[in-house]
């Protein structure tokens, strides 16, 4: 198969592709449309990372734009020798530190936006509907997702990434390790230590997760 052709194409290709490789190909000749299908393939996962790690949906936005804009001017000097979505993350964690270092945030929120399993971005404040009209799940859910939010807030910044990255982005140790410049064992032992510290503090409140939040349990 050649280049993608239209953004459903795109959407669905795989990280490491040789479709992928054709269409970074393209984008490093210059071919402007074929950069547009690059960032279509890549902004809904890349918002969701964003928004979690700077917990600002309005600033993750920013970043994200600012992440492609280095990237296309730089794009050029892609060597294929690692996976370009580890190169695209390495990217936008470096602007998300800097963000965070400017603005002293430590809150991560995970919910500010997701994907479904569709693949339908959603906002959270379009889902929102009143307490008494939830159901008990919902609320069960609800409360869930406000603890594992405060646990990995109260986490260290290099602890946190590697959890986002892993249990949210489905990276690999080894991409992970690329994204940060690090061994990939130091990025299993941050990635232990932090869910180690949540299940700790969750012990401490004498609270215990199912299987599936977040990784915690």
């Amino acid at each position: 198969m050649g280049v993608p052709g239209t953004r459903t194409e795109a959407r669905g290709l795989r990280s490491g592709s040789a479709q992928e490789a054709r269409l970074i190909e393209a984008c490093q000749r210059g071919d402007r449309s074929a950069f547009n299908l690059l960032v279509w393939r890549w902004e809904r996962p890349l918002f969701n990372f964003v928004c979690r790690y700077v917990g600002d949906a309005a600033a993750a936005q920013d970043l994200v734009q600012d992440t492609f804009v280095r990237v296309v001017r730089s794009i050029g000097q892609y060597s294929h020798r690692g996976a370009f979505s580890s190169w695209l993350y390495q990217v936008a964690v470096n602007l998300c530190k800097d963000h965070l270092r400017k603005k002293r945030l430590q809150i991560v929120s995970l919910h500010d936006s997701y994907t479904t399993g569709s693949g339908q971005r959603v906002s959270v404040k379009d889902q929102v509907v009143d307490e008494g009209a939830q159901t008990d799940a919902a609320v069960e859910a609800g409360e869930r997702e406000r603890l594992v939010r405060r646990l990995l807030a109260g986490l260290p910044e290099d602890q946190r990434v590697v959890i986002l990255l892993k249990e949210y982005q489905a990276l690999t140790f080894a991409e992970i390790a690329e994204v940060l410049g690090v061994p990939e064992g130091t990025a299993k032992a941050r990635l232990y230590r932090g869910l180690r510290a949540m299940r700790g503090q969750l012990e401490e409140e004498g609270v215990w997760l199912e299987d599936g939040s977040g990784g915690v349990a």
